[in-house]
């Protein structure tokens, strides 16, 4: 399952943090990403019906959700494909925050995204334009959470 949600690099800040602490002024940024994908949730509905369903009709109740794998495209370095590696290697998931850049005459702040998703990355490859580029695959793990960024 792949997200569709995928937004260009340049109109967002993508940081991963151990704990969920960000450092301040995107220290924590991953570097160089082209694309981003943002996590879709998948809610399961199960079925409800019985005989003496109204009507005849189905009948849905909400069951789990699933947040979908996405990629994050970035350009190829040591110090990165070591950064995801390393969390690869942790087994343990790592805390992303997606901030997107404020829109323009509405908001001071743009929106910010926040989950927490396991790391795998690609072996480097070109892209369509040459570049270098590695995948980073997360995994996403619990809540998504969407807050809203400052009005002006």
């Amino acid at each position: 399952m792949t997200a569709e949600n995928v937004v260009p690099g340049d109109l967002c800040t993508v940081e991963w943090s151990v704990d969920g602490v960000f450092a301040p002024a995107g220290a924590d940024a991953i570097p160089g990403c082209k694309t981003v994908g943002i996590p879709e949730e998948n809610p399961e509905y199960r079925n409800r019906t019985s005989l003496t369903s109204p009507g005849r009709h189905h009948e849905w109740g909400v069951g789990m959700t699933d947040t979908s794998e996405l990629t994050l495209s970035c350009f190829y370095s040591t110090d990165l494909y070591k950064k995801a590696l390393g969390f690869k290697e942790s087994r343990k998931p790592i805390h992303i925050r997606v901030s997107i850049v404020p829109e323009e005459g509405v908001q001071s702040t743009g929106d910010v995204i926040e989950y927490k998703a396991y790391v795998n990355p690609s072996i480097p490859t070109t892209d369509f334009d040459g570049d270098l580029m590695t995948d980073l695959k997360l995994r996403p793990t619990g809540i998504v959470s969407w807050t809203e960024g400052a009005a002006l």
